[in-house]
């Protein structure tokens, strides 16, 4: 009797933590997935500030057309990467050729002393920390995950569910725009 309770109890204790662990597992599956669409809607928001940055330039600095060009490439490159490595490529190349354009903008004192310049200026700084913050949370979801796949019992549940490790987004590039926003 002392025995079958014992078994019991066991038995129940065990059911709970496998319980746990599978949605632990799952939540953690939900945040990569919200993070990940934050991430996107970081970037859309950044990317709706390029094509108005390219106008202003050309309407206001037309003896820039190289810079001028290259972000126009670039921003077209990043939105037709076929993989998320060459997507972050493409950015990584976008954001360089931006922060390019920026510079020379301020050398432009027509442009520097335009209100529309500087509140685009200021809009392209917040997305740029808006879109590093929500990559840093994604790769703190990732990590967390991608460690409970490993663990007993989330193991049992992602091997059952079919649940693969997720790719690892390097922030290492977002760092430095935090650093040193376009300003």
């Amino acid at each position: 009797m002392i025995l079958a309770s014992a078994t019991l109890v066991l038995f129940a204790l065990a059911a709970a933590t496998l319980l746990r662990g599978r949605r632990r597992l799952l939540a953690l599956d939900s945040t990569c997935e919200a993070a990940a669409r934050e991430a996107e809607a970081a970037l859309a928001r950044l990317h709706a500030l390029t094509p108005p940055l390219v106008g202003l330039m050309r309407a206001f600095a037309p003896l820039e057309r190289d810079a001028i060009d290259a972000v126009a490439m670039a921003h077209a490159a990043s939105r037709r990467a076929p993989s998320p490595q060459a997507r972050l490529l493409a950015e990584t190349r976008l954001a360089d050729a931006v922060h390019r354009l920026m510079t020379r903008a301020e050398g432009v004192g027509q442009i520097k002393s335009l209100a529309d310049f500087n509140v685009l200026r200021q809009e392209m700084a917040h997305a740029e920390l808006q879109l590093a913050d929500t990559r840093r949370k994604l790769s703190a979801a990732t990590e967390d995950y991608n460690r409970a796949l490993g663990r007993f019992p989330e193991h049992l549940f992602a091997l059952r569910l079919r649940l693969a490790p997720r790719a690892f987004y390097d922030i290492g590039e977002e760092m430095a725009a935090i650093k040193s926003p376009v300003v």
